[in-house]
């Protein structure tokens, strides 16, 4: 069943063990604000685990204390895997950035496209899935 939320910061779709995570064109998240987006993730698709899908396509700010955050948090417990969608040069950069240097607990990848994204989470799903 396909379960869907409009937060401040993201709009965000639920289904099979897949959260999609639409961030928002002109936001600025900062600690508080990715702590935030991470209980309402983690209520809106509890008892479940999941792998996200973070497109993040249109243009918004974070700050380097939410990104340390969202790869250093107890919070990643709730995720199997991230993938983030990326279509410009400067997201481009603070995604790699983002994994060469907060080295996320879990594993994180970019792609230019939301199919790449899908199969990618996909077999991760099937090869993680099936040891649980």
């Amino acid at each position: 069943m396909k379960k869907t939320l409009d937060t401040p910061f993201a709009f965000l779709t639920f289904e099979n063990e897949i959260l999609f995570v639409k961030m928002k064109e002109g936001i600025n998240l900062g600690q508080i604000e990715m702590e935030e987006l991470l209980k309402q993730a983690i209520v809106f698709t509890a008892p479940n685990k999941y792998f996200a899908i973070v497109d993040t396509t249109s243009p918004y700010d974070s700050t380097p204390e939410s990104r340390n955050f969202y790869a250093e948090s107890d919070y990643s417990k709730y995720r199997y895997a991230d993938a983030f969608i990326v279509n410009s040069l400067p997201m481009r950069l603070l995604v790699n950035f983002f994994i060469a240097f907060n080295k996320p607990k879990i594993p994180s990848k970019m792609f230019n496209n939301e199919e790449s994204a899908i199969n990618w989470i996909n077999s991760l799903k099937k090869e993680m899935l099936k040891k649980a």
